[in-house]
């Protein structure tokens, strides 16, 4: 059995994600899902130790439109969002994957520490700060949509390359906010895509940010004061590609938020 350091030595390095050999099922058989998120969060913590920052965490495939994505995928996945990996409204990003998808998602910034398990969704909603909108820019591996991936190795590598989260800078407080009816409607140079309200994403928000409290307390891990936090797509992930500009994101109270694509 492979130890935890010599699995992220493995993950954390260049190509890792392009290659169907280097999935880490293949190395280590009877690694857990929760293992995996152990080689995850190990590896980000050597990007910390190397400068960056981690600075929030995100929930993947909380919508129904996006768990048929990868339908094997238990809901959510966790993710661990670096300061470098962390846009602004309104910047340019490059577009290095062949196939990009863009994500509407409602952000939480926490007002204290968030510690599982056994969390609900109400002791979550006192927890937060405020809500915000963003987008995730995020990267398609080769392979990912035909299932070729295993679910271990695709939590493992999570962001290794590439992939942006833009936070927009419209706070909307908690009270008298109801993020299961927070209506969202996205478009790419200018084109309506796809439409959606919050109850998409696990059925409230708040589920997803209770959920991911409890899934990080598995690896001894809590969400902190400050950090921010994204809920995974409400509408379907829209497809962007070489020759696209930008692309806008529009909540009913959260406001805009929008990203522009590097010739």
């Amino acid at each position: 059995m492979q130890s935890l350091e010599q699995l992220i030595d493995f993950i954390d390095r260049p190509g890792i994600d392009k290659d169907l050999t280097n999935d880490i099922a293949l190395l280590a058989p009877d690694l857990s899902l929760t293992d995996a998120l152990r080689v995850q969060i190990g590896a980000k913590k050597r990007r910390v130790a190397a400068g960056d920052s981690i600075v929030g965490h995100q929930a993947s495939f909380t919508s129904a439109a996006a768990q048929r994505m990868v339908p094997t995928m238990p809901v959510p996945m966790v993710g661990t969002l670096l300061g470098s990996l962390i846009r602004n409204d309104g910047d340019e990003v490059s577009l290095d994957a062949e196939l990009t998808m863009i994500e509407s998602e409602i952000g939480i910034l926490m007002k204290r520490d968030l510690k599982g398990p056994y969390v609900n969704p109400m002791q979550a909603l006192a927890a937060v700060e405020a809500f915000f909108p963003a987008i995730e820019v995020a990267p398609v591996r080769p392979g990912l949509l035909e299932g070729k991936w295993s679910n271990q190795h695709i939590i493992a590598v999570q962001k290794a390359a590439g992939g942006y989260v833009v936070l927009g800078s419209n706070l909307i407080s908690p009270r008298r906010f109801e993020p299961r009816l927070e209506g969202v409607i996205v478009g790419v140079d200018g084109r309506h895509g796809a439409s959606a309200v919050g109850i998409e994403a696990m059925g409230n928000p708040l589920v997803v940010l209770a959920a991911i409290a409890n899934r990080l307390a598995d690896v001894g891990e809590y969400l902190r004061e400050g950090q921010v936090v994204i809920t995974g797509s409400v509408p379907a992930p829209q497809r962007v590609m070489a020759g696209n500009r930008f692309a806008q994101v529009e909540f009913t109270r959260l406001g805009k938020v929008s990203v522009r694509f590097a010739a």
